[in-house]
């Protein structure tokens, strides 16, 4: 009877660690990485969320933008202010990622051949069903409005 008892308490543990232990729950860094010609230190305060839905794929914000007037920017701790679109300019890049997910963006302005690149990789857990979508707003220096505008996208699934 006492060898009974040991025995199932033993096959009881076996499973149940085999059960918890196939899983291993995802963990990313959660904080984002700016690199690049990325302005650091920024905080942009768009008026209010899912905007790029309504850019219709420009996702250029400069003075001549009908968004330019919805964002306020922090640079360095600072008080909340209008953007300066005589020295900056605001990038978005939407996209819809799941629940957990961390971000690199990395901007880079090419004068000589007009084209600004924004890379983005999300890395984000396959075990994180719920999608949300992320605007993925930066500062960068202002360009021409004549440069051309290339979004990549990578996607890491842990």
């Amino acid at each position: 009877m006492k060898l009974k008892k040991i025995s199932l308490f033993f096959l009881l543990a076996i499973l149940t660690l085999s059960a918890t232990s196939c899983k291993k729950k995802c963990k990313l860094d959660t904080e984002s990485v700016d690199k690049g010609a990325i302005i650091e230190d920024v905080v942009l305060y768009p008026t209010s969320g899912y905007m790029t839905s309504n850019m219709g794929g420009n996702y250029v914000i400069d003075a001549s933008s009908s968004f330019a007037d919805n964002f306020e920017v922090s640079i360095n701790g600072s008080e909340r202010t209008a953007v300066n679109y005589a020295n900056y300019t605001i990038l978005a890049f939407p996209v819809t990622v799941k629940c957990n997910a961390a971000y690199e963006r990395n901007v880079e302005i090419n004068h000589t051949t007009q084209i600004v690149s924004y890379n983005l990789t999300v890395t984000q857990c396959d075990d994180c069903v719920e999608q949300r979508n992320i605007e993925n707003y930066v500062l960068v220096e202002t360009f021409p409005s004549t440069y051309t505008v290339d979004y990549n996208l990578t996607v890491v699934e842990k």
